[in-house]
């Protein structure tokens, strides 16, 4: 017997094959849509989200685009973690999202021998017409590959059909619950329920499997989709690792539900079609539509659930302005504005010292969350240093009093400050997480007298953000003389350092001094606040007088 003469060989290779073109196609449409939409997705899908409704509809079109939940999910996911959206805002679009992996099941329905070379024809051509039209060419290349190659496995499924042997083996699956949790674990072994449910429909549509295992697979799939975004989602932060478990608890308990409404289930698709291929793409239409809808009218509970099961009261860091608000009316008066932009002034410094203190805190810990919790809220400070520069720009446009003009010139320059204060907190943790990155023990830091002048340097912050509001010139001088008393520390401790070196031998202190010189630069920075604030006062008694 030839091997390569085998029909069993023949039927193998092409299945494998073609299930290759599948996750190869399904791979490389969603990395182009994401780099298509990415910059545009994450600016406007923090406003878009808050609605939960939207939310939901946006998560099914961009998994119908995308074609993979996973990847919307594990996006979700990365944009709680990053606080672009917040974990109650993410909700709608994990359920949206098991909406769009519907449009799957439809395509393998599709006579797609005709439509599938037409749109990898046109793709192509479309990239070399010019830079524009490059730019949708891939998408629209990849939208044809996938058609092709789930033709391609339906085609080398085909011969199967009549096969005694593979019917025998595939009526093994006559158990429902074992063909739900086989489907689940294949899915989450390849990370795409778009794969499972296509060869389930295929399957169906052949007549290799009935309606009763057909259903069970394609819950199974849903739930086996959920296990991408948990797994990404366990080394993240809280609120993170919240959307991972909703994502999961959304499938797990909808397959559940459905599983034991499976009899109904079959009955109604039973009701609306012949086809047992259709019955199938109904299924997975209805109960992804019928779950969602349900989920959505408990949010409320759902979300309280999520939180007590992943306790945890770890802040969730937004990137949101608190106090100034887009789009507002012209109607209100120059003077509210200001103060609103000087309280949004007051949360950047209230950022910074977080970012302060938890920097301090990798001397004797490090860790990837903290790490990212500092990164997250430099680049909030980053943000909120441009909306508060856009807003001071508005505000410019309009007829200002003589006051009011240099007042925002100070504000601008104060925010510029706090952001550059930013930067200097997360150039501190780096500095101790390089201490434990090259094993340097922590006895070369004399971390006592460094967290004494880091505390001193908290209470420098803490004393300008209640002069950023309304100040004196007698408590700006107040907070001159605390930053003398840490200038006149930071000096002594640079003297005992350089003794240290001439004495001992196996001294070093590099770590120390990069600290402390951090530290040093950073009541440089409010120093140059206060003399901000102080001329303005100066000037503003001037104009009295």
């Amino acid at each position: 017997m030839d091997i390569f003469d085998s029909e069993y060989l023949k039927i193998a290779l092409g299945l494998i094959s073609a299930l290759i073109l599948f996750l190869y196609a399904i791979e490389n449409l969603s990395k182009e849509i994401q780099e298509l939409a990415a910059e545009k997705f994450r600016n406007g899908i923090g406003k878009l989200v808050r609605n939960r409704y939207i939310g939901t509809i946006l998560g099914a079109i961009s998994t119908a685009i995308v074609q993979s939940s996973s990847a919307i999910t594990v996006i979700t996911v990365v944009l709680v973690n990053t606080g672009i959206i917040s974990f109650r805002n993410s909700l709608g679009i994990i359920f949206g999202s098991n909406i769009g992996t519907t449009i799957t099941a439809q395509l393998v329905l599709l006579q797609s021998t005709l439509l599938a070379p037409i749109l990898i024809i046109m793709g192509f051509f479309l990239g070399l017409v010019g830079k524009k039209s490059r730019i949708i060419s891939k998408s629209i290349f990849f939208l044809g590959f996938i058609l092709f190659s789930l033709s391609l496995l339906s085609s080398s499924i085909a011969p199967l059909r009549t096969n005694p042997e593979v019917i025998s083996f595939l009526s093994s699956f006559s158990n429902p619950i074992l063909a739900y949790f086989i489907s689940a674990l294949f899915t989450g072994i390849i990370h795409s329920s778009s794969v499972t449910t296509g060869i389930t429909v295929i399957l169906a549509q052949t007549g290799l499997i009935p309606i009763e295992v057909a259903i069970p697979m394609i819950l199974g799939a849903n739930l086996g989709s959920s296990i991408t975004a948990l797994v990404a989602s366990l080394r993240l932060n809280l609120h993170a690792r919240r959307v991972g478990v909703a994502n999961f608890l959304f499938n797990a308990i909808g397959t559940t539900v459905f599983m034991f409404l499976l009899s109904p289930l079959i009955w109604i698709v039973e009701s609306l079609s012949d086809s047992i291929g259709m019955q199938t793409a109904l299924a997975h239409l209805l109960f992804n539509v019928l779950n969602t809808l349900i989920f959505l009218s408990v949010l409320k509970y759902f979300e309280a659930l999520v939180n007590k099961l992943v306790k945890g009261d770890e802040e969730e860091i937004l990137f949101r302005t608190k106090f100034i608000k887009k789009n507002t009316k012209k109607t209100l008066k120059t003077r509210i504005r200001i103060q609103n932009i000087k309280k949004e002034i007051t949360y950047s410094i209230e950022n910074t010292i977080k970012i302060y203190q938890k920097a301090i805190s990798l001397f004797y810990s490090p860790s990837n969350l903290t790490t990212m919790d500092i990164h997250k809220l430099e680049t909030l400070n980053d943000f909120l240093d441009d909306e508060i520069t856009e807003s001071i720009l508005n505000i410019s446009k309009l007829k200002l009093s003589h006051r009011s003009a240099r007042s925002t010139v100070t504000l601008v320059k104060i925010s510029n400050t706090i952001e550059q204060l930013g930067d200097l907190g997360n150039d501190l943790s780096q500095v101790f997480l390089r201490m434990h990155r090259l094993g340097i023990p922590s006895r070369e830091v004399n971390i006592e007298k460094l967290t004494d002048i880091h505390n001193r340097l908290i209470d420098l912050f803490k004393d300008i953000e209640l002069n950023i509001y309304d100040t004196t010139e007698k408590q700006l001088v107040a907070i001159k003389a605390k930053e003398e008393d840490i200038y006149a520390l930071i000096n002594l401790e640079f003297d005992v350092h350089v003794q240290r070196l001439q004495s001992e031998d196996n001294y070093d202190g590099n770590i120390f001094v990069d600290a402390i010189s951090i530290i040093e630069l950073s009541v440089s920075k409010v120093r140059d606040i206060r003399k901000l604030l102080l001329k303005q006062v100066r000037e503003s008694a001037t104009m009295n007088s």
